[in-house]
C-alpha cells in the first residue's frame, strides 16, 4: 500500500519558522539530528557504563512482553528492578528482554517531570530543547529495550506533543491523524476533537490545553494564592491591586471547591485547604517530597480505576490487532495473529482502508521526530544487532491552543505561567543553578502532568 512522507529538517532551524510551520499546523516533521543545545549530552547514555555510574542505583518499574501478542503495552505486571539490574538484563544472550517505558506515580500533587531514571541523569540535556521555542514541558521518558526481530507498542495516541529523539537502534513508526479516529476504533468514547487535535474522552474530558477542569481550576487557585502573598508582602503594592486579586483568588477557591462538591459550611479542611498546605510544605522543603514513587504517565484518571477491563484498554489505544496493521500494510511483523474472527479481521482492514494512507516513518539512531498531540501510532522498535539495545528519550508537550502566538503558545495565561515559573523555579534549585531574572516574563510551563495515562509506549 502506499504511504505518505514527512518532511525531513535540520535540527538547526529557526524556532519561530518550526513553530509555524508545523507546531503550529499540527504537522510532524522529521529532524536530521539531535537537539544542538549545547547541554544536550544524552548522546553519552549508549555507554551501558556511563549510565550505571550514573543512574544505576535509581529503583523503577519495566515491563515484560505479553507473551499471547507478542507485543507491549497489554497491561502485563510491571517488575520492580534497579536500572542497574536491568541493564545488567540486557546482556543476557537470550530474551524476550524486558522494557523500559513511562514511569508511573500514584501522586498528582508532587512535582514530576523526572520520572527515573531522568531523575539521575537531568544534568546531560536542557529542560526545554531550543527547537521547541515557548512550548511548555509536562515529561520526559527513556525508552529501553532489546529486540533483533522488533517489538511493537500498538497502535495509539498520546495526549502531549512529542520530540522524539533516537539514540540507538532503529524505530518505524506508522502515524494516522487525529481526525482518522472514526477508522481506528479507539477503546475509549471520543468526546470531541479539540482544533489543535487533541482528542478528548467522555470518561475524562479535558481542554485544549490537556488540562482537565479541576487541574485548571487548582492550578488558577494556588497562582493567585501565590500572587496575593507576594503582594503583601511588597511594601510597592498598592491596596487597589491587593484587594483586586484576594477577590480573585477568593472567587477561584470558590470555583475549585464547587469543582469537588465540597458545602461552603463544612467544618472540615475542605480539598483546597489540603492542597495548599501541602504545597506549603513541599516549598519549604525545596519542592521534595522525600520519598520516591512510581508515577503514571499522562491520561490516567485522578480516581482509583475499579473496572478491570479499563485497566487492560486505555482509552487511547486500538482496538485493531498490530498485525492486522501490517498486514495491511505490507509490513514485516513478529506480533501474534488475532484470534478475532475472520468476519473482525475483515472489518479492522475495511477500516484502515477508509483511513486512507498513513505517513510510514523509519527512523535510526541521531535523528528526532516531532509528533503532535493525539497523532495514533504504532512503533516497532529494532536493535541494530543481536548484542545492542534500542534507545530513545522524548520530551513531552502540553500542546499548544493558541497557535497563532509564537511567544505564547497558550491561552490561559495566569495558570501557565504560575506552573511555568514553579518548574523552572524547582529545575534550577535541584541543579544548583540561580534562576535568571529575565526569564521571570516568559511563557509558561508546568510542574506536573495532569491527565495520566498507564500505558503510552514508543
Amino acid at each position: 500500500m502506499t504511504s505518505l512522507a514527512l518532511d525531513k529538517l535540520d535540527p538547526s532551524i529557526d524556532p519561530q519558522e518550526f513553530f509555524s510551520n508545523y507546531v503550529s499546523k499540527r504537522k510532524p516533521a522529521i529532524l536530521r539530528g539531535l537537539p544542538n543545545d549545547p547541554t544536550f549530552q544524552a548522546r553519552k547514555w549508549t555507554d551501558m557504563s556511563y549510565l550505571t555510574e550514573k543512574a544505576g542505583h535509581v529503583k523503577l518499574m519495566v515491563e515484560p512482553m505479553d507473551q499471547k501478542s507478542k507485543q507491549f503495552g497489554t497491561g502485563v505486571q510491571r517488575i520492580p528492578m534497579t536500572f542497574g539490574d536491568f541493564l545488567t538484563s540486557l546482556q543476557n544472550k537470550k530474551g524476550p528482554y524486558h522494557y523500559l517505558t513511562t514511569q508511573y506515580s500514584d501522586d498528582d500533587d508532587v512535582p514530576e517531570i523526572f520520572p527515573p531514571p531522568t531523575n539521575a541523569l537531568k544534568d546531560d540535556f536542557p529542560l526545554v530543547p531550543i527547537l521547541m521555542g515557548n512550548l511548555v514541558l509536562q515529561q520526559v521518558n527513556l525508552w529501553f529495550g532489546k529486540s533483533k526481530e522488533g517489538s511493537s507498542s500498538g497502535l495509539h495516541h498520546d495526549f502531549h506533543d512529542n520530540l522524539y529523539c533516537l539514540l540507538q537502534g532503529r524505530k518505524r513508526f506508522v502515524l494516522y491523524p487525529p481526525s482518522q479516529f472514526h477508522h481506528l476504533h479507539p477503546h475509549g468514547k471520543i468526546k470531541r476533537v479539540h482544533l489543535n487535535g487533541l482528542i478528548s474522552y467522555e470518561h475524562n474530558p479535558v481542554r485544549s490545553d490537556g488540562l482537565n477542569s479541576y487541574d485548571a481550576a487548582k492550578y488558577k487557585m494556588l497562582a493567585l494564592k501565590k500572587r496575593l502573598s507576594e503582594l503583601k508582602s511588597s511594601s510597592k503594592s498598592r491596596p487597589m491591586d491587593v484587594k483586586m486579586v484576594r477577590k480573585a483568588y477568593e472567587e477561584a477557591r470558590k470555583a475549585f471547591r464547587e469543582l469537588q462538591g465540597d458545602s461552603p459550611g463544612s467544618d472540615e479542611t475542605d480539598d483546597a485547604d489540603a492542597i495548599l498546605a501541602r504545597l506549603d510544605a513541599l516549598d519549604k522543603n525545596n519542592g521534595a517530597s522525600g520519598e520516591e514513587e512510581e508515577w503514571g504517565g499522562i491520561g490516567t484518571d485522578d480516581t482509583d480505576e475499579s473496572n478491570d477491563q479499563a485497566d487492560e484498554d486505555p482509552s487511547s489505544f486500538s482496538g485493531i490487532p498490530t498485525s492486522v496493521l501490517h498486514s495491511h500494510l505490507n509490513l514485516p511483523t513478529t506480533t501474534a495473529p488475532p484470534s478475532a474472527s475472520d468476519s473482525s479481521t475483515r472489518s479492522f482492514v475495511s477500516s484502515l482502508k477508509s483511513a486512507g494512507p498513513p505517513f510510514i516513518v523509519n527512523l535510526t539512531a541521531g535523528e528526532m521526530l516531532y509528533l503532535p498531540a493525539s497523532w495514533w501510532h504504532e512503533v516497532t522498535s529494532t536493535s541494530s544487532s543481536a548484542s545492542d539495545v534500542h534507545m530513545a528519550f522524548n520530551y513531552w508537550f502540553h500542546p499548544p491552543n493558541a497557535l497563532d502566538k509564537f511567544a505564547l503558545p497558550y491561552k490561559d495565561y495566569v495558570v501557565w505561567k504560575h506552573l511555568r515559573d514553579e518548574q523552572r523555579a524547582a529545575y534550577s534549585s535541584k541543579r544548583g543553578v540561580k534562576r535568571k531574572t529575565e526569564e521571570k516574563d516568559a511563557p509558561a510551563t508546568p510542574i506536573k502532568p495532569i491527565n495520566k495515562k498507564k500505558k503510552l509506549k514508543l
